[in-house]
């Protein structure tokens, strides 16, 4: 008999129907897919803050923080029947996350000693030193099938521990051996064996190069308030589309919802054309800036680099941005101009932080890059550097899920060519931006300043921990390997030539480093925590490494006018706007 989890919706929905919806490649990230958010995690945190079970049924932490057992929900199953156990825990740490030979997620920096099975349903996790974050980790992606618990029953032929055969079944298979089948059989993104069982709400039928189809799990643990499994849709087919055919399936009424890839830019086109059987619902915001620039401190170019470090640069390109226009353009007024910090819902935020050099004062602007030395201009009015070249700026950018960005970047372009220096964008898929990303070379990077909700940017430190994001890698690369050392991860001898790779970064940097690593080891809301974050945001705001134009600009959602439990507004956990389908399993078509 299963031990379920109630929820509460507002609505008891009804079952049946098939969701349409539409994706723009075979990842698994986009609306209703397979992406950790869909399915559940370990807990949850509640709208007021409070950690409860969710796909577990309770747990009990140690007084010293150290020892956390899980008690697992009796008569829970995988979607293929077999029960789901503690040996699916031990699994995927003993022999998916500690064997150097799979690929997998996991979080292979935490302080965890070991992990015991108690029983069957009992499952416990030993940490070297205290770790009162470890529950935090469990309420978003990091406590879900794709980090913390995998099929052993399923998996198990395919690793040579469990199958002295599994080179031979490899082989058969076309691998070269057991690993790379194994890892095949368990990856997830895109997903490799589409038959291999899963806990989340759906699981997948078919998936090809072009469309994916899911049936919804027939195990599935959680049920409404009245005692009724969830989910209600039964099906969900979803189609690939490049972006522009997206956007047209949407307002022609063929998709039955659609968040993930939806352009406020588009809202009118939206709302002109819900007499096709849709509407659109406005979430507020949760991006610390829609479009943020991310001004590169390690370029390999002694000229650029010079530029590029000097404060004064990094303020004139603030203040020659006209965020106003910006959010009356493209966010129609609905958005707020502001710096890339973090959100005004955060407990330690600084109203300051947002406001910090983001007045249009293209004249002040002129006015420091004259400061700087930058006075002498070519023939066609741009600003010449110490190199006796044009200063140019390159500004790379994703295609295909931005939206917005690209009427940005042309806004901002033309800012920045109004006092004198030269803008190039150049547009790339996801695979050469992450590519670029990395390399010395590049000189300014455009995202989405997501991660700035107070939960996921104590998580994951957001865009402002040095190496965590584009402004710094060389850096952040020396900062890495330095603190593994330090912590006795690794040695010297593990790195080539016996030499930190990447830059030493100045003392500050080391300092920003260092702060940034103590709030996330102290407790989360702690004076301790508050204090270091004011510190950190404090940091960024004199520096501005990061350059923001308009953020809190509401997320459109379209919904089937019959679709039921269509969500307001974003949970505490969440990380973007693809993070709302943790609320999918809720939706129902009304008959």
């Amino acid at each position: 008999m299963l031990e379920p989890m109630a929820v509460a919706e507002p609505e008891i929905g009804q079952y049946g129907g098939t969701a349409r919806v539409f994706a723009l490649d075979n990842l698994a990230w986009g609306d209703l897919l397979e992406q950790p958010e869909r399915g559940s995690s370990l807990l949850r945190m509640r709208e007021d803050g409070e950690i409860v079970p969710d796909l577990v049924r309770g747990y009990k932490v140690s007084d010293d923080e150290k020892t956390f057992t899980f008690y697992l929900r009796k008569g829970m199953k995988w979607s293929d029947g077999y029960p789901f156990t503690a040996d699916d825990f031990l699994f995927k740490y003993e022999d998916m996350g500690w064997n150097d030979k799979v690929e997998t997620w996991w979080d292979s920096s935490e302080p965890l000693k070991e992990i015991k099975k108690i029983d069957d349903y009992t499952v416990r996790f030993e940490f070297k030193e205290p770790y009162p974050k470890f529950l935090l980790t469990l309420v978003d992606w990091r406590g879900s099938e794709w980090m913390r618990f995998a099929p052993k029953h399923y998996l198990k032929k395919w690793h040579i521990k469990y199958n002295p055969e599994a080179d031979k079944l490899a082989k058969e298979e076309g691998y070269g051996h057991w690993w790379e089948a194994f890892n095949h059989h368990q990856e997830v993104a895109p997903a490799g064996d589409i038959n291999k069982p899963t806990v989340q709400p759906w699981m997948f039928k078919e998936f090809t190069t072009t469309y994916r189809i899911f049936e919804r799990n027939p195990y599935f643990y959680a049920v409404d308030q009245a005692g009724n499994q969830l989910p209600y849709i039964d099906k969900i087919v979803s189609t690939i589309v490049d972006p522009e055919v997206y956007q047209m399936k949407i307002i022609s009424g063929e998709t039955d919802v659609a968040f993930g890839n939806t352009s406020l830019e588009n809202y009118p086109l939206y709302k002109e054309n819900e007499d096709k059987g849709y509407r659109t619902v406005l979430l507020p915001g949760i991006n610390g800036s829609e479009v943020g620039y991310s001004i590169y401190q390690n370029h390999q170019n002694p000229v650029l680099r010079k530029i590029f470090q000097d404060v004064r640069f990094r303020q004139a390109l603030s203040l020659a941005i006209n965020r106003e226009e910006i959010n009356d353009t493209v966010y129609f007024g609905l958005g707020v101009p502001r710096q890339a910090t973090v959100l005004p819902s955060c407990r330690y935020y600084k109203e300051e932080w947002g406001k910090t050099y983001i007045r249009y004062k293209p004249d002040e602007a002129n006015r420091l890059l004259d400061e700087m030395g930058l006075t002498e201009r070519g023939k066609d009015g741009f600003r010449i550097g110490s190199d006796g070249k044009t200063v140019l700026l390159i500004i790379e950018h994703t295609t295909g899920l931005e939206g917005t960005s690209a009427t940005v970047h042309e806004l901002v372009k033309e800012y920045w060519e109004d006092v004198g220096l030269r803008v190039l964008l150049k547009p790339e898929g996801y695979s050469l931006f992450d590519t670029r990303s990395l390399s010395p070379d590049h000189e300014i990077n455009a995202v989405s300043m997501s991660n700035s909700q107070e939960f996921y940017n104590y998580m994951s430190g957001g865009f402002w921990v040095p190496g965590d994001h584009l402004w710094s890698t060389c850096w952040g690369a020396w900062l890495i390997a330095e603190e593994d050392i330090r912590r006795g991860r690794k040695t010297l001898a593990d790195f080539e030539g016996e030499k930190l790779p990447g830059e030493e970064p100045p003392e500050e940097i080391k300092f920003l480093s260092y702060i940034s690593t103590l709030r996330g080891e102290s407790r989360y809301g702690s004076e301790e925590y508050m204090d270091l974050s004011k510190d950190i945001y404090n940091f960024h705001a004199k520096r501005l490494y990061l350059i923001g134009t308009v953020g809190l600009a509401p997320t459109c959602f379209i919904a089937n006018k019959n679709l039921g439990n269509v969500p307001t507004r974003y949970f505490p956990t969440a990380e973007e706007n693809f993070s709302l389908n943790y609320l999918a399993k809720f939706l129902f078509f009304k008959q």
